[in-house]
């Protein structure tokens, strides 16, 4: 079934949204929370599906330190995504997530495609270093290639 959300903007404009399939990369900080609580809230809506991804980085086959560090990066993924299943779990959404391997903007750009996702969803900083004014890398890439509609939440 397709359900379409119409927003009246003015009296000479409509503006009509697919809000079934919502993407959210969540990295664990608190902004990407923020995004999954928008985009919960998007597609509640329509009764929608989001979908959370968290993405960790390939890590090459090696000693005992290489595997310990592997071990770790699944079990900070499985951690946020349970926080974000819970978190969802409060909303009458139906809500999937996935911990990825790769780049995390070509991740979210390639699963977004792949899926067939109406938009993403994600915040403008992450966890990495970029101040609260300026937008990060990652949402910087996934706004510029991304052929869907981009929701960045500050």
């Amino acid at each position: 079934m397709k359900i379409t959300l119409t927003l009246n903007i003015d009296k000479s404009k409509v503006v009509s949204m697919d809000l079934n399939k919502i993407l959210v990369p969540i990295d664990g900080s608190k902004k990407s929370f923020e995004a999954l609580d928008r985009a919960l809230t998007l597609a509640g809506f329509t009764h929608g599906q989001v979908t959370g991804i968290h993405v960790i980085p390939h890590v090459v086959d090696g000693g005992s330190r290489t595997k310990a560090f592997d071990k770790q990066l699944q079990e900070d993924a499985k951690i946020i995504l349970e926080k974000a299943e819970k978190h969802a779990g409060n909303k009458n959404v139906k809500f999937v997530s996935k911990t990825l391997r790769g780049s995390p903007g070509h991740v979210t750009l390639h699963t977004a495609k792949t899926g067939k996702f109406d938009h993403i969803v994600m915040s403008t900083t992450g966890s990495g270093t970029a101040s609260k004014d300026m937008i990060g890398s990652v949402s910087n890439h996934v706004l510029q290639k991304s052929r869907i509609p981009v929701y960045l939440i500050k």
